[in-house]
């Protein structure tokens, strides 16, 4: 069998390579160990071979084999429309949004719960990104920080090359 080999997967390539090696006789285990594979894997590629009449094809993955979105394209932009309005505005303490909070909105609103990694994906197909957090500390001002760096710092960083030895 001819393969381009810069369109397949390695993935994809080990199974058609363990496909054909079924095809060729070989057991279960001689496979595993040329594919390094579990025998269980090459059992189930053997197992979808006998139900396809021995179509290699049949072993490619299929594109798109993930859980369909639960909400309609209608409550995805009604969802978008919550997001741009604002943190507040839906009812929480800050502007800041969380996947919590969003998997929190589409829970209350369409009464579907979503865990959070799945908001997090969601996101971006809403034309939004998750927030990146910014580091900023609110326990002292610019210009303590300012302080800090010229005095002690320099202070600190003089007593450390004193006190290196030779």
């Amino acid at each position: 069998m001819s393969t381009t080999h810069d369109s397949l997967s390695s993935q994809a390539l080990t199974r058609l390579q363990g496909g054909e090696l079924i095809l060729k006789g070989y057991d279960n285990d001689e496979i595993a160990d040329i594919c390094d594979v579990s025998p269980y894997t090459v059992q189930h590629w053997r197992k979808t071979l006998d139900e396809h009449h021995s179509d290699l094809c049949s072993l490619v993955r299929k594109k798109g084999s993930g859980r369909i979105s639960q909400l309609s394209e209608e409550q995805k932009q009604q969802l978008k429309d919550i997001i741009l309005a604002g943190a507040v505005q839906a009812g929480y303490s800050n502007e800041r949004w969380t996947s919590k909070m969003i998997a929190d909105v589409i829970q209350k609103t369409f009464g579907i719960t979503m865990a959070p990694r799945t908001v997090r994906d969601l996101l971006p197909t809403l034309g939004l990104s998750p927030p990146m957090p910014v580091v900023k500390s609110h326990n002292h001002s610019d210009e303590a920080v300012l302080q800090w760096a010229s005095r002690t710092w320099t202070r600190i960083k003089k007593k450390r090359i004193d006190s290196a030895c030779p």
